[in-house]
């Protein structure tokens, strides 16, 4: 008892070097244990990977070809050093032949996707939110890019960035290293499935000819939270504190600061549709030229049953309702990140109006409560399937730069029309239910 009384006044007579010591210890202790479990998850993973290496390959057919997509620069450059820790070896050990192609620059792997011409069996984007986004851009933009999706030729993603939203929804888990593991498992299983697509395209200005279009994942954010959550990385010397104080310093910003105080605009949107004589066409037969995909897609002897849609009548098909808006956050969501836009009703894009105005310490408390993963409060909520918005700027915000996130991405403010592709892009997934 003597010793137990004589170790406790010590730490009071020295309590700064005890609670340093403490908190060293727990950190370590803490770190350990996270090692031990990741090792323990990874060779479960590593031993159902082997079994698939070690199934038989037909006389005459070549092993399974994949090209990788890689960011280096995703996760402040760690994305490299996590694909080789915790794809790669999975997808050595199944046997599957890896190229990997590191992006050098913004964009580069939308051009990738595009000019793509190589035998391959699959394209895996490693990477985050943007990454993604500009693979299924180059797809997409592709002249043969309809016939490959409707063909189903499908997309991994490897969740190797900083924000992960779609991936975060394709595997169910927000622990990083597993997330990384299931979502190379999936590309190893081959367990596809489809996935919305919102094309977005600038409207024409009289001095502006008009663009390609960009096609996002997860949707659109435009406002003070927006630009709050894009500027957090400026206060990383607060450390841990940063995410915090991020909403505190922009709170206190005015709308000539950059911070989107004031979202106005016109909003003009056409209701969903399951699908109608009016908004379904028929899709024509194959016939063009074989294509550098068509060696892996096996080609349909007959073509699946399908609803007959020109007996279906929607009288509300195509009407287009119209409203002014104004508030400090907005967003254009999909049914691939939202839990409850996905249901068995009709695709659509779920448009989001938060409050006119906030005042300060509603900005910070609603900033804090995103942080944890709360749903935005809004204001009014729309199901759309197209949309255009036409944002008014003030006129002394000539000098002032206004920016939206198209999947986490910045773009500038401009006219755009949004138009949902409902199941457009298959992409590699494993089961709610599928676990090691």
């Amino acid at each position: 008892m003597a010793k137990v009384v004589q170790v406790l006044k010590v730490v009071r007579n020295n309590w700064k070097k005890s609670l340093f010591i403490f908190a060293v210890t727990s950190y370590s202790v803490q770190y350990g244990v996270d090692k031990y479990n990741s090792f323990q998850l990874m060779r479960g993973y590593c031993e159902e990977a082997l079994r698939y290496g070690e199934m038989p390959v037909l006389n005459g057919s070549r092993p399974r070809q994949i090209t990788v997509i890689l960011n280096p620069v995703a996760d402040k450059r760690k994305s490299r050093k996590n694909f080789d820790k915790y794809c790669a070896p999975l997808l050595h050990l199944a046997g599957i032949s890896v190229n990997i192609i590191q992006t050098e620059f913004e964009g580069q792997a939308r051009e990738l996707v595009e000019s793509l011409d190589e035998i391959v069996d699959t394209i895996v984007v490693a990477g985050g939110d943007g990454t993604v986004s500009e693979a299924v851009t180059g797809l997409l933009r592709r002249a043969d890019g309809d016939l490959a999706v409707q063909r189903k030729f499908p997309i991994g993603i490897l969740p190797l960035g900083r924000t992960n939203t779609v991936a975060t929804s394709l595997f169910f888990d927000s622990a990083k290293v597993k997330m990384m593991a299931k979502a190379t498992m999936g590309v190893i299983q081959e367990i596809t499935k489809p996935i919305d697509v919102i094309k977005i395209e600038v409207l024409e200005t009289e001095d502006e000819l008009p663009g390609k279009p960009v096609y996002c994942l997860g949707g659109i954010q435009w406002g003070a939270y927006r630009d709050a959550y894009a500027k957090k990385d400026k206060y990383w010397y607060w450390g841990m504190l940063r995410s915090y104080v991020t909403y505190i310093f922009m709170g206190l910003k005015s709308e000539e600061s950059g911070v989107s105080w004031q979202c106005k605009g016109h909003l003009s949107y056409i209701l969903p549709c399951k699908g109608c004589s009016k908004c379904v066409q028929a899709v024509e037969n194959d016939k063009s030229a074989h294509r550098w995909w068509h060696v892996f897609v096996q080609r349909q002897v007959t073509d699946p049953v399908s609803k007959d849609y020109s007996k279906v009548i929607n009288e509300h098909c195509g009407s287009k309702l119209e409203q002014d808006f104004s508030t400090v956050d907005m967003s254009l969501t999909t049914a691939n990140v939202c839990p409850n836009c996905i249901r068995d009703g009709d695709p659509h894009i779920q448009v989001a109006i938060g409050p006119p105005s906030v005042s300060f310490p509603g900005f910070v408390w609603e900033g804090w409560r995103r942080k944890y993963g709360k749903a935005p409060r809004t204001e009014q909520v729309l199901q759309a399937r197209e949309l255009e918005i036409r944002p008014v700027l003030k006129n002394n915000s000539e000098n002032t730069e206004h920016w939206i996130s198209i999947d986490n991405e910045d773009y500038e403010v401009k006219p755009i029309y949004a138009t949902l592709l409902p199941k457009k892009v298959h992409v590699f997934y494993t089961p709610a239910e599928s676990s090691s």
